[in-house]
């Protein structure tokens, strides 16, 4: 889950390189220089700005115990940054840390309750723990303010397939097909849902857009052959689980 927060998706100094203010002095020429002029050293910038786009390289470099140092020192002048809590909190659950992950996005949203991107991240994290009542609330409240996000639509259509409450799934995962037709996801779990509700050749046509949108999805490939077999077409079939397993190999 990515620089996500108060922002269209996006969801740094190290430590022992911040700056050093105090040190950084302007420099002045001795008095007899015909060319005495003072030259400044240029001072190491700790503005907000300067720290939060260190942590982002730090992290875009795998630096991630640096870059959450970072992310909290910048915490501590600006508590409000919500770019860099939900940013600190997707590096803290890489590092395996989900309760911390979690209570910062909670804390996120007590400044930016309505921010989408918070609330995906944190149903993602909710899923992970199988909190998938929170996690579906966190959903539908992102699918309600922005009805036309296909990220958040995908996910909640995922998130009742997981629950196999496959006729409500299949309307969000419809919307974001239509939004984002290059979105195999969404058709693979389409397919998932026509296939559980026995609509067999929407099933099919979903699963064999995944596959071609994906075509190292051995899933997609074995859903055809499945949907295939029930159609009463086993020898298409055959070479779709034949692709499958060549790609599960892989």
């Amino acid at each position: 889950m990515p620089d996500q927060a108060n922002r269209p998706p996006a969801e740094g100094d190290p430590q022992d390189q911040l700056p050093l203010s105090e040190d950084m002095r302007p420099a002045t020429a001795p008095r007899g220089d015909a060319a005495a002029v003072q030259t400044p050293v240029p001072e190491a910038d700790d503005s907000v700005a300067a720290m939060y786009a260190r942590a982002r390289q730090l992290s875009d470099d795998g630096e991630h115990r640096e870059a959450i140092a970072i992310y909290r020192q910048l915490l501590q002048r600006d508590a409000k940054h919500v770019r860099a809590r939900n940013n600190l909190a997707l590096l803290l659950e890489k590092t395996g840390d989900l309760d911390g992950a979690l209570a910062e996005l909670g804390r996120a949203l007590t400044y930016d309750s309505d921010n989408v991107s918070v609330l995906c991240n944190r149903a993602g994290i909710l899923i992970t723990r199988l909190k998938y009542d929170l996690a579906e609330a966190d959903l539908t409240r992102a699918a309600r303010i922005d009805e036309r996000n296909a990220e958040v639509l995908t996910s909640l259509g995922i998130l009742l397939c997981k629950r196999a409450r496959w006729r409500e799934s299949i309307e969000p995962l419809e919307h974001a097909a239509r939004l984002e037709p290059s979105r195999a996801l969404a058709r693979y779990h389409l397919g998932e849902a026509y296939n559980h509700t026995d609509q067999l050749p929407a099933a099919l046509a979903a699963y064999e857009a995944a596959a071609s949108l994906q075509p190292t999805n051995w899933r997609a490939h074995k859903g055809v052959g499945i949907v295939l077999d029930r159609m009463g077409r086993p020898s298409e079939a055959t070479l779709a689980y034949q692709r499958a397993r060549e790609l599960q190999r892989r």
